[in-house]
């Protein structure tokens, strides 16, 4: 039974932290509409994978792919759900901006 302030798909301390142990590079979690998910940050492989999809017609493919190969647990209703998901993929957009760089002239 979910309580008042738990999330559907909410997961355990003892979880996040095996998660966070199996997973080296980190996880985070999005919340949506009372549902929660979890995510390994992405590596190059996963981006490249995500990458792959990319597709002037269809721009949410890069989102949805990196969603499937990211997800690690939690509510599947927010990659199921057109409108939940829509929140989903604009927080995974961050995830594709990486770290911020700066280019030196030398």
């Amino acid at each position: 039974m979910i309580t008042e302030h738990e999330l559907t798909g909410q997961a355990s301390e003892d979880q996040i932290n095996d998660w966070k142990r199996k997973y080296k590079t980190g996880i985070y979690s999005v919340e949506v509409d009372g549902h929660i998910g979890y995510f390994k940050n992405p590596g190059r492989n996963e981006l490249n994978c995500a990458m792959s999809k990319a597709d002037r017609e269809k721009a949410l493919d890069i989102f949805e792919e990196l969603a499937n190969i990211t997800f690690i647990g939690g509510s599947e209703e927010i990659l199921k759900d057109d409108q939940m998901f829509i929140g989903v993929s604009q927080e995974l957009k961050v995830k594709l901006d990486g770290k911020k760089a700066r280019l030196v002239n030398l």
